[in-house]
């Protein structure tokens, strides 16, 4: 028994091609308009979008020492801040790996400790000045030229916060 094709062998389904390619084709596009239409529908009440804050305005800035860091030191530093309005301010003392512990040597207190760093939250007069004196002790296998960033976190309610880093070398005698 042979097989012959004839003119309708190869060409059976060739009517329905066109026809499935464009119910395909129609299906896909309105898949597509109605998954966009669903998408940008106006939402009210809450979002995801947090509302643009303004930044918290820190007018002066200062973290300084008499004396370089180096490894198993104990080295005194002054951080100085002023505040250019009236707010209740929280301050977070990031502390690094490279420094194993901080001190506060003089008042005012840290009103907590997070994770071995201190955290002061009272409310600021954008007239004062405030110093803190702590003491950092950093850790034995620092090299010299390794780089220490400090980092310390202003914060305050309806204000971004402001995030101010300090990077120090590292110098072993």
């Amino acid at each position: 028994m042979r097989l012959t094709l004839g003119s309708r062998g190869l060409g059976r389904y060739a009517r329905r091609r066109p026809r499935l390619f464009a119910t395909a084709t129609i299906g896909a596009c309105l898949g597509l308009v109605v998954v966009s239409a669903i998408g940008s529908q106006k939402t009210y009440g809450a979002t995801n979008k947090a509302p643009k804050l303004p930044p918290l305005p820190v007018c002066a800035f200062g973290f300084s020492s008499k004396y370089a860091p180096s490894a198993r030191e104990k080295v005194p530093y002054t951080l100085s801040f002023a505040i250019c309005k009236s707010v209740k301010l929280s301050l977070v003392e990031v502390r690094p790996a490279a420094v194993t512990k901080i001190e506060v040597l003089k008042k005012p207190q840290p009103t907590r400790w997070v994770h071995g760093s201190p955290v002061w939250v009272e409310h600021v007069s954008w007239r004062s000045y405030f110093t803190r004196d702590l003491r950092l002790t950093f850790a034995n296998g620092l090299h010299t030229g390794q780089k220490v960033k400090q980092k310390f976190i202003f914060s305050a309610p309806g204000y971004r916060p402001d995030v101010e880093v300090v990077t120090q070398t590292v110098y072993n005698p």
